[in-house]
């Protein structure tokens, strides 16, 4: 079996979206709804009708999609497609990070297979809860997992809505689709260079005995060591039972585990 991802490519991919995203900041904190201003910018405009129609909230649910991918599909570093799931299978991931003064926040992640097309297209559905606030979307993805079209409940206009990316905008643009990831084959055995031999380890999910891997980023510039610890077992949904982010010389953190997981998932808003 072989990994659809390049492990080494895809942790590098993340400490730049960890170090740029809510996550790596804790004290704004993924407690704090990453969508928050977006939506507020939306709901700010004279009419959610208007605003709908004309594209405005359509954007900014794309803009809020874009964000989402970084956060479920990268999940402790890990990529959807490193431990393929089975169609209506999912997980949900309960986040936890600490400031400098030592201050804690929690979000929940949750991310499911829901359909394999025979073209290799796939549905997947993707969650994010903090702070009361959820967000959720069904996105068709290609088989490199870049996003094709994106739907979702708009509760201002109470009704499902659908944005398709454009193939041609720039990447970055607001049209654009998430960046997908580099993609290699890189064999399985290729992780052992990260091992740290195996620990039983117990989440709320269930008992899995994982291997140990461990990998450290120095910023020059900053002159800050990034600490990646993950516990990963092949026969969990997604491989990855565990993961802990620390940065030395900080009281900062973030740790995540495998919360629960699931079968049987059915689009929510008649996406196929």
């Amino acid at each position: 079996m072989k990994l659809k991802k390049s492990f080494a490519i895809i942790i590098l991919i993340i400490a730049v979206l960890f170090l740029g995203s809510c996550f790596s900041i804790p004290s704004v904190g993924p407690s704090s709804s990453p969508f928050g201003s977006l939506r507020q910018s939306a709901s700010d405009r004279a009419s959610a009708e208007i605003a709908s129609v004309t594209g405005l909230t359509g954007l900014s649910n794309q803009m809020m999609f874009n964000m989402m991918y970084s956060q479920v599909f990268f999940i402790g570093g890990f990529g959807a497609n490193f431990y393929e799931l089975e169609e209506t299978q999912g997980a949900i991931w309960r986040v936890q990070s600490r400031d400098e003064d030592g201050r804690t926040s929690n979000v929940e992640a949750e991310r499911a297979l829901l359909k394999k097309l025979s073209n290799g297209d796939e549905w997947w559905y993707l969650a994010w809860r903090a702070d009361g606030d959820v967000m959720e979307y069904e996105a068709l993805m290609n088989s490199n997992l870049q996003a094709r079209k994106i739907r979702y409940y708009n509760p201002d206009v109470k009704r499902v809505e659908e944005t398709t990316f454009k193939e041609t905008a720039a990447s970055g643009s607001e049209d654009a689709a998430p960046r997908e990831p580099a993609v290699s084959e890189t064999d399985m055995k290729e992780l052992s260079a990260y091992s740290k031999g195996k620990e039983t380890i117990r989440v709320n999910s269930g008992t899995y005995t994982a291997d140990r891997l461990e990998w450290s980023a120095l910023d020059e510039e900053e002159n800050t060591t990034y600490n990646y610890v993950w516990w990963v077992d092949p026969k969990a949904v997604g491989g990855l039972v565990k993961y802990e982010w620390t940065k030395s010389g900080s009281r900062e953190s973030i740790s995540g585990e495998l919360y629960s997981v699931k079968k049987g998932y059915k689009t929510k808003f008649n996406s196929f």
